[in-house]
């Protein structure tokens, strides 16, 4: 089990820094946003909105790349009942944004079996997710 742990923390982050190379390359002056869908248990929504407010907001707080962030709940349509949505200046941003969050991390639980603990948390809420990245286009909204 712990392998299997192992492996898949290393594709995620062989993904990630894929990823980071790919967008960064991409130099439009909109925003970008991250989308993420999170399908949590009905029961458990109450819970892991007071996890996120005292434990992931204030990390969320301190990372200034991180120019806003919403969080939406479910009121109709697919599976996905919860979309954390943060914003960042460009993919620049969004790349540094990911490493200034792993600082914070470290610095938020320095001891790495709370760390470890806190991500157990965080996961025992999902019950699955996916992302995606999205760029706004200023001239086209409603005001």
């Amino acid at each position: 089990m712990k392998a299997k742990i192992i492996n898949t923390t290393l594709v995620i982050i062989l993904i990630l820094l894929a990823s980071a190379n790919i967008y960064s390359q991409d130099k439009s002056t909109n925003h970008v946003f991250e989308m993420t869908f999170i399908s949590i248990g009905y029961d458990q929504i109450s819970d892991f909105m007071d996890m996120y407010e005292k434990e992931l907001k204030p990390m969320d707080m301190q990372n200034e790349y991180v120019l806003s962030t919403k969080i939406f709940r479910h009121l109709n349509g697919p599976s996905w009942n919860v979309c954390l949505v943060s914003e960042y200046k460009d993919m620049d941003a969004w790349v540094a944004a990911d490493k200034k969050f792993d600082d914070i991390v470290a610095a938020s639980y320095p001891d790495k079996s709370k760390r470890e603990e806190m991500f157990k948390k965080w996961g025992s809420f999902l019950r699955g997710h996916t992302d995606a990245l999205v760029r706004d286009y200023p001239n086209l909204e409603k005001k």
